[in-house]
């Protein structure tokens, strides 16, 4: 699977340049080349999965084997929900016919964005370590940078 930018120019990214870049150099965002198909079956083959294992097999679609290999990818997704205080991880209430709340507050920090940020972390050190493996001198490791900005509904 390959990543491209949403303004064109920069394309043939990996999953790891795409998530370590942030945005693409023209100032898209990463999109996949193509939309992977899922299984024919996947709706009764995924209809009670947890959010986990559910996780799982949607991810597997966009990240090759080759750049995080299956168990690696679930254990990221484990340590990624590990800390979320409801098991179901994003939890659905039927209100009434046709109308459901998807609880998104049950990460770390009661955010939304715990969802897909806690699993973001662990790529960004899943990466890393890969790419400081066997490199002794601190001065050459790799090193990332996050600068976390907010559009506001989430403080002041």
């Amino acid at each position: 699977m390959k990543y491209k930018s949403t303004r064109g120019k920069a394309t043939n990214y990996t999953f790891e340049q795409a998530v370590l870049a942030g945005l693409s150099p023209d100032g898209g965002l990463f999109i996949p080349e193509s939309i992977p198909h899922a299984p024919a079956d996947f709706l009764t083959k995924w209809a009670n999965l947890s959010f986990e294992d559910l996780a799982l097999e949607v991810l597997s679609l966009y990240i090759d084997e080759s750049e995080i290999p299956r168990t690696d990818l679930k254990g990221l997704i484990d340590r990624s929900y590990a800390t979320f205080r409801h098991q179901e991880v994003t939890p659905l209430h039927k209100i009434k016919d046709g109308l459901y709340i998807l609880e998104l507050f049950h990460g770390p920090t009661f955010a939304f964005k715990d969802v897909a940020l806690q699993f973001v972390g662990n790529l960004f050190e899943y990466f890393l370590k890969r790419k400081n493996a066997g490199v002794q001198n601190p001065a050459d490791r790799h090193k990332i940078t996050v600068v976390g900005a907010t559009s506001g509904d989430t403080g002041r």
